[in-house]
């Protein structure tokens, strides 16, 4: 889904192309057609054009119409609403049964994974949510796969439900297993299509620092997030990268040589 906008200057044309979408820059990738030309005295000049192409995997089976109406929602769909106090409780609550599981004896990988999977499904019970999982593991590595009818629950907002069940997993494992464990959990290939998100992002926030040489900061995200923007930018020699706050609001900036 690709539209065009115009404006009197590059900036101009992507806000005018945000507000007439109702997104933002992190939810599209923004391709400059034409940076347009002031002219002398209106002589000459040529108005800016930009492509906006929608990159979010929340907002893509939105058609144009839907999002300038703000239909974040169809008819025919109930709106799946998650407090952050809820949240938070579930993920404390697990947290703290954690303590409990120090005191047992050590397991191999695959038993500990296995037993992973099955205390998320239990937090996910919880939490009115039916899911089933495979786990696989990898070295010192275990993917957990989940499969729901509920999936946007479990992956919530810009994923911040499905990284804070990760988190829980991965304190939960490391009670159970010797040696560090990695811990990935996704669904419906949510991180494959959050990747091409932040990689799209972290061109669009490039562009913009370059045009403004201003810092620019994103919002707070997980260590391996912030990773993958920094490696796209590693190769921009104009570019540097950097992060700042404490975890878990801890934020990659990025700003002009």
């Amino acid at each position: 889904m690709q539209e065009t906008f115009t404006g009197t200057t590059v900036e101009e044309a992507i806000q005018n192309g945000l507000s007439s979408l109702n997104v933002s820059e992190q939810q599209v990738k923004i391709e400059i057609e034409d940076p347009g030309k002031k002219g002398l005295f209106g002589v000459g000049r040529r108005a800016a054009v930009v492509s906006l192409t929608i990159i979010d995997p929340e907002l893509k089976r939105y058609t144009p119409a839907e999002l300038k109406s703000n239909a974040q929602v169809s008819e025919d769909e109930e709106p799946v609403i998650i407090s952050e106090p809820q949240s938070q409780a579930t993920v404390n609550e697990a947290a703290e049964r954690n303590a409990e599981e120090s005191q047992k004896p050590k397991k191999d990988l695959t038993a500990s994974a296995g037993q992973t999977l099955q205390y998320l499904l239990q937090i996910l019970k919880r939490m009115n949510i039916e899911a089933t999982g495979t786990v696989t593991t990898k070295s010192n590595e275990v993917g957990i796969n989940l499969e729901s009818a509920d999936a946007a629950r479990i992956i919530g907002k810009r994923g911040h439900t499905l990284n804070a069940l990760q988190t829980v997993a991965q304190t939960y494992i490391q009670q159970s297993h010797k040696g560090y464990v990695t811990v990935m959990i996704d669904i419906e290939n949510y991180r494959e299509k959050r990747r091409e998100t932040l990689e799209n992002l972290a061109l669009n926030m490039a562009q913009k620092a370059l045009r403004s040489h201003e810092p620019v900061k994103f919002e707070p995200m997980p260590n391996y997030e912030r990773k993958i923007i920094h490696q796209v930018l590693v190769k921009m020699k104009n570019i540097e990268t950097y992060s700042e706050g404490r975890e878990p609001h801890r934020y990659l900036v990025i700003k002009s040589k």
